[in-house]
């Protein structure tokens, strides 16, 4: 079929190929769906519970709720409003992250007081030997260096 003639044949100076937009036969119809394109919206929200949800574990909410709050702004528009799914997605990964945060803390500041606990050493040295075969202060001066004085 030639370039120039329509589906009868006849030659009328239009490709329907490459036609205008007053010639198509999608004029005035929506390009996408309202849902279409809300990808990192969703993907923000998700990442956000997801960080939130794994705080306790410190290490995976850190890099989940940076991904979260990356992909709210990546749905910003300039001069449009962010969507309600972008700001809870950015509010749930900024709670993840500071909960994550004050977990590590309180993790560091917390951890030389419970060792001189005779008591929490023997429960590490317990899950230490059933986890990795050796007692706590063995792994802690095999594999860091760190040895605890009595």
């Amino acid at each position: 079929m030639d370039a120039d003639m329509d589906y009868n044949g006849n030659t009328n100076g239009w490709d329907r190929w490459n036609s205008n937009a007053s010639h198509s036969s999608y004029y005035n119809q929506p390009t996408h769906s309202p849902h279409k394109g809300r990808g990192f919206e969703y993907a923000s929200l998700i990442c956000g519970l997801i960080s939130l949800t794994v705080a306790c574990t410190g290490v995976l909410s850190l890099p989940l709720g940076a991904l979260g709050i990356l992909f709210a702004i990546l749905t910003y528009r300039s001069g449009k409003k962010m969507k309600p799914t972008s700001k809870a997605g950015i509010w749930l990964s900024c709670a993840g992250i500071l909960s994550a945060i004050a977990m590590i803390v309180f993790t560091f500041v917390t951890l030389p007081a419970r060792m001189r606990n005779e008591n929490f050493r023997n429960q590490m040295n317990v899950l230490y030997q059933q986890t990795f075969g050796m007692d706590f202060e063995e792994f802690m001066e095999q594999y860091y260096g760190i040895t605890f004085e009595e």
